[in-house]
């Protein structure tokens, strides 16, 4: 099971997760999260994911990819921050194949310096 808690920010909505991963407990926790930040102005979203235990297949990260396209479709930018032996490109390459500006970071400076910057990273094709 995932947990997860907004931190105070006025430049972008920054979440912490926490907890075991798994392929149910990231569909279960984004679209928990997907509810509460509908309400919300902001379009730029960092995922703080440094407290997240355990990993998962290939097949698994893809579908993460997947669900963060679908969950947070109208953010304009999502910041993934986590441990630099966990960025593998594989959540990255598919949220940002499903339309999603969707970055990680393992350092908070240049992840925050990046979700209020103007330019894309990548380019939609």
């Amino acid at each position: 099971m995932l947990r997860f808690h907004f931190i105070p920010n006025d430049d972008f909505i920054l979440v912490r997760l926490e907890g075991l991963v798994s392929l149910d407990a990231w569909r279960q926790a984004l679209g928990a999260l997907q509810t509460q930040i509908a309400p919300m102005p902001a379009d730029r979203l960092l995922l703080d994911l440094r407290g997240l235990l355990g990993w998962l297949g290939v097949p698994e990260r893809t579908a993460v990819g997947a669900l963060m396209a679908a969950h947070f479709s109208r953010m304009k930018k999502v910041a993934l921050l986590i441990q630099k032996e966990k960025i593998t490109g594989v959540v990255e390459a598919e949220a940002q194949r499903l339309g999603l500006d969707l970055k990680l970071f393992a350092d908070f400076g240049e992840a925050a310096a990046w979700i209020v910057s103007d330019g894309p990273f990548f380019n939609a094709a």
